[in-house]
C-alpha cells in the first residue's frame, strides 16, 4: 500500500502529465507571444513554464527540505514576477530542461517525506497555502493545475483544439 507521500508525488506527476499534453500542443508556437484578451495581457507559454520551474522548486523542493536549486532567472519568474523581456529571456530550451529536472528531483523527493514530515510547519509565509508541509504538496498540486488551464487558454487563442 502506498505511503501518504507517495499518493501525493503520484498526484504531481499526473498533473504534470497533463500540462506537458498543452504544451505539446503549443510547442510550435511562439512561446513569448503575450495575448491581449479584455485589455489585460496574458502570461506567456514561456512564462508559465519558467514560473511552474521555480515554484515546484520552491514548494515541493525548499518549503519541503529537499535538494533546493538555485538558477539565475527564478527571480523574475516567481510569485509576483513579471518575467523578462524575450530578448533578456534564457534559452528556452534550458528553461525547459529545468522544468524538467526539477519537477523529477521534487517527485523523488515528496515520495520519501515520512507522516512526521508532512505533519511539519509550512516555511513559505504564504497562509492561504494553510499550516503544514502537507498543505504545501497539496497546494503545489493546485497550482500547477491552475497553469495548466491557462495553457489551455492559450491553446485556444492560437486556434489550437484542446479536446
Amino acid at each position: 500500500m502506498p505511503t501518504e507521500a507517495q499518493v501525493l508525488a503520484h498526484t504531481m506527476d499526473r498533473t504534470r502529465q497533463y500540462t506537458l499534453l498543452y504544451f505539446e500542443k503549443l510547442k510550435d508556437q511562439d512561446v513569448h507571444r503575450r495575448f491581449i484578451c479584455e485589455g489585460k495581457e496574458l502570461n506567456s507559454a514561456y512564462w508559465l513554464i519558467a514560473h511552474l520551474a521555480v515554484t515546484q522548486n520552491g514548494l515541493l523542493l525548499m518549503a519541503t527540505g529537499g535538494p533546493f536549486e538555485k538558477f539565475s532567472w527564478a527571480k523574475h519568474f516567481g510569485r509576483g514576477g513579471a518575467g523578462l523581456p524575450p530578448e533578456q529571456c534564457p534559452p528556452f530550451a534550458e528553461v525547459f530542461d529545468t522544468f524538467q529536472r526539477i519537477h523529477t528531483k521534487a517527485i523523488a523527493h515528496v515520495a520519501t517525506l515520512s507522516d512526521a514530515a508532512l505533519e511539519g510547519p509550512n516555511v513559505t509565509g504564504i497562509p492561504m497555502i494553510g499550516t503544514s508541509v502537507r498543505d504545501v504538496v497539496i497546494h503545489a498540486v493546485r497550482h500547477e493545475g491552475l497553469h495548466t488551464g491557462h495553457l489551455s487558454w492559450l491553446c485556444k487563442l492560437y486556434g489550437i483544439g484542446t479536446m
